[in-house]
């Protein structure tokens, strides 16, 4: 019984480990730095993809179809029934390749918001991307927009991002949750700009403490240096 335990126990380690792998290797992404830890990933909403296959249905095989079943009511001679077979599979296959880049093309585009900078990853066609990014101090306003009865009824919509020096904005299209996105981003933002904060202070702080040769200070005594206040200092004894 103890056995059985400790292999249920083992196997969870294991899965927990390969799950924290996956996530991890999830987490990188072309030029991310070292010190760079991945806030929030931003990808279009599932109906996005779901509508590319739609309209491969509809125009790439129902229309097919319905024209083909037309034609069985004809008497055409074989010559011409080879070549609508023909135009048919050529039609098929360029509908399936337009498919396939539009698929690629959403599934590929992503944004990725870290704790230094966005980057936004957008996959223009299929051996075509483009990387763009900007730090988060240049953010000046972030906005998110939901237009139409279906993309409210789904919560979908579009998120803005203004950055300074740029008269285009990031645009984000196709989004879950817009707004909940926008207001995500403005946090993110504001931890970035507190630690940023929290480090000048930090450093201005020990710059300020005085380092003198032949002399130790306990760690009240530093802490009463950094925060303004006087305190004894305690000499070092020679041998």
């Amino acid at each position: 019984m103890v056995f059985w335990k400790f292999n249920i126990a083992d196997s969870q380690a294991r899965i927990e480990k390969l799950h924290t792998q996956v996530h991890q290797r999830t987490n990188l992404f072309p030029g991310q730095r070292p010190s760079e830890k991945v806030q929030l990933y931003i990808r279009t909403h599932w109906l996005q993809r779901a509508k590319i296959f739609l309209w491969f249905f509809l125009f790439g095989i129902l229309l097919p179809g319905v024209i083909f079943r037309f034609l069985m009511g004809t008497n055409l001679p074989n010559k011409v029934w080879l070549i609508f077979e023909i135009i048919e599979t050529f039609y098929f296959l360029f509908a399936w390749l337009l498919t396939f880049i539009e698929f690629m093309k959403s599934e590929f585009t992503v944004v990725v918001v870290t704790n230094e900078r966005v980057v936004d990853i957008a996959q223009k066609s299929a051996f075509d991307r483009t990387i763009t990014e900007t730090n988060l101090d240049r953010i000046q306003e972030v906005a998110g927009q939901t237009h139409g009865i279906w993309l409210n009824f789904f919560d979908i919509g579009q998120v803005e991002v203004q950055t300074a020096g740029s008269d285009v904005p990031l645009l984000m299209n196709f989004v879950e949750s817009p707004q909940l996105t926008a207001r995500k981003i403005l946090d993110i933002q504001r931890e970035s700009q507190s630690r940023r904060r929290v480090s000048d202070v930090d450093k201005r702080t020990n710059d300020q403490i005085p380092k003198r040769s032949g002399e130790n200070f306990s760690t009240e005594e530093l802490k009463k240096m950094r925060s303004g206040s006087a305190s004894a200092r305690k000499p070092y004894n020679s041998p």
